[in-house]
């Protein structure tokens, strides 16, 4: 199965091949009730950064919530399909 080719990642596959270990600890050595610190840390972001996304509600200080929002928001999981210019 190949998940990347020269153009274009097959997100089903890939998305097939990153659930299908469920035994990977994400964060490791993080326990699941954070600070606000831990927090900002994890998204390299900064502690009143944190803050206002707390008072906004979009984000918990709770592992888990914040293994959600990187899933949701980090563009590094998503293909971007820009065009390639290929000498």
């Amino acid at each position: 199965m190949q998940i990347i080719s020269e153009n274009n990642i097959d997100e089903t596959a890939a998305k097939a091949y990153i659930t299908a270990e469920k035994d990977i600890e994400l964060l490791p050595g993080i326990p699941e009730n954070l600070t606000v610190i831990a927090a900002a840390e994890i998204l390299s972001v900064s502690v009143p950064t944190i803050s206002r996304m707390l008072e906004d509600g979009q984000i918990q200080l709770k592992k888990s919530a914040i293994l959600a929002y990187l899933n949701h928001n980090y563009l590094a999981n998503r293909p971007l399909n820009l065009p390639q210019n290929t000498p």
